[in-house]
């Protein structure tokens, strides 16, 4: 649910896990003949696995979201900047935003009035170094008090999947300076990841650590919303497990 002052609205977020087998057909029955021809056309295993990702979990959540049981009647196309533009037939003011990282695939659905970015991305101390050199030094200060290569880690991983998340609203990508991208501030509240944007004031980001994971989501800050993050620790309780922070602002 989407709690905004003077309107109600609602959102889906899907998460699919699945090990996508290079050699095996599109599942007709769920793709819709324009996405098979497509992926046939894709060569390497990555981008197929990459769509199959991407658009089931797209699928899954509209299926949610607007009860549509066939999902042959959702697809998801590309933009002239590369970004998802959704497609339902019959339906209208509907988009969607996706993501994925190894066999994770994760989408956010909502309506076009009310925009939002999802990113997921697993924590890697070895990607530190690249995550720092895009942070500005006020970023870097704030999350400079941090003890533990774990937490830390995590922390710049949130960094990273807020930006991300927001460039995705934008629809620049990591095409424009993520210094423009600039977090404001963050907090860990009420189980995750709170930030808000130092040139973007109308929008905040919530961040949750998934085991392994960071995934967070962007929405317009004063729209009021919560993620049930109990069906996902239930649902991927073999990838995802609860890692509990202590409260701190950066």
């Amino acid at each position: 649910m989407l709690k905004r002052e003077d309107a109600v609205m609602k959102a889906a977020v899907s998460f699919v896990h699945a090990d996508y087998n290079a050699d095996a057909p599109l599942d007709r029955e769920v793709f819709h003949s324009d996405e098979c021809s497509y992926f046939e056309s894709l060569v390497f295993h990555r981008r197929k696995s990459n769509f199959v990702l991407g658009r089931l979990s797209a699928k899954q959540a509209v299926s949610v979201l607007l009860s549509e049981p066939d999902l042959r009647n959702v697809s998801v196309e590309s933009g002239v900047f590369g970004q998802p533009m959704l497609r339902i037939n019959g339906v209208h003011s509907y988009q969607v935003s996706i993501a994925h990282c190894d066999y994770i695939g994760a989408a956010v659905v909502f309506p076009e009035a009310h925009p939002m970015g999802i990113d997921i991305e697993r924590i890697d101390s070895k990607r530190n170094k690249t995550i720092e050199s895009q942070l500005t030094a006020e970023e870097k200060g704030r999350i400079s008090v941090v003890r533990g290569v774990g937490e830390y880690s995590a922390l710049l991983t949130v960094f990273w999947t807020v930006k991300e998340a927001l460039s995705k609203i934008l629809r620049t990508g990591f095409t424009t300076s993520l210094h423009v991208l600039e977090m404001n501030e963050t907090r860990f509240v009420d189980g995750c990841f709170q930030s808000t944007f130092s040139h973007f004031p109308q929008y905040a980001a919530q961040s949750y650590q998934l085991g392994d994971y960071i995934c967070t989501i962007v929405a317009p800050r004063k729209t009021e919303w919560s993620m049930n993050t109990s069906r996902l620790y239930e649902k991927f309780n073999a990838s995802f497990h609860r890692n509990p922070f202590v409260d701190h602002v950066y």
